[in-house]
């Protein structure tokens, strides 16, 4: 299976289920995943990605004159419109109060799926949540103003929720969370997924039988694990 075939096949599952997986496959971590409870832009989100990384402010005004402004803000929308896809921009406001203000609205959302990307993941605020158009974001908070919002640096490593990413990391992420995804372990997680999914059933199904006790649990866990 060849890499976008298993992205497409990792996009139908939800990112527990991967996280999961990947454990099965090298064993238990708490590195490579986020921690804390996003704001989600949409409960039924799923977006499955290479990171393109930037930083930003939003609580006050940014020292640097109109024309470096323009500067960074055209090359990152450069950025995020080139590499390889599907694309999910991770954005970390690195301001003394991160998320006073919102770059990610209505008219952000539109840009950005113009531009290809697949979603964003950010501890900044996101804002106009009716208006987003099903538009995947994870964010920090919400706000109702976009501050003093200025990117200030492009292509570095980020942190968001505990999570360091690096650009051209692959991400996956929903309601949940989000986890990177080992470029080492890719090729195996569809049949990890499939193998996990066939152990929960089996459990699932035992828990619902006539005669299902505490003996019958641990016999089946001993079985299964």
């Amino acid at each position: 299976m060849d890499t976008d075939a298993i992205i497409a096949t990792l996009r139908r599952y939800d990112t527990p289920t991967v996280w999961n997986a990947l454990t099965k496959l090298r064993g238990h971590s708490i590195e490579g995943l986020t921690f804390g409870r996003p704001i989600t832009s949409d409960p039924a989100m799923r977006m499955v990605g290479y990171a393109v990384t930037a930083c930003m402010t939003s609580d006050a005004p940014a020292p640097l004159t109109q024309a470096e402004k323009e500067r960074i803000r055209f090359g990152y929308y450069r950025m995020v419109n080139s590499g390889p896809g599907p694309r999910i921009v991770v954005m970390q406001d690195v301001g003394e109060r991160p998320g006073l203000g919102s770059i990610w609205g209505e008219v952000h959302a539109a840009i950005h799926r113009g531009l290809g990307c697949a979603g964003v993941i950010t501890n900044c605020a996101v804002r106009d949540l009716d208006a987003l158009d099903g538009f995947p974001i994870l964010a920090g908070s919400i706000c109702l103003g976009n501050g003093f919002t200025q990117i200030r640096g492009i292509g570095e490593p980020v942190s968001v929720f505990g999570l360091t990413v690096h650009p051209g990391d692959l991400i996956h992420a929903d309601r949940h969370g989000a986890m990177i995804v080992p470029p080492d372990h890719l090729d195996a997680l569809p049949g990890a997924i499939e193998a996990l999914l066939a152990n929960e059933q089996t459990m699932i199904r035992a828990t619902r039988a006539p005669g299902f006790d505490a003996e019958a649990l641990i016999s089946l866990w001993q079985k299964t694990h």
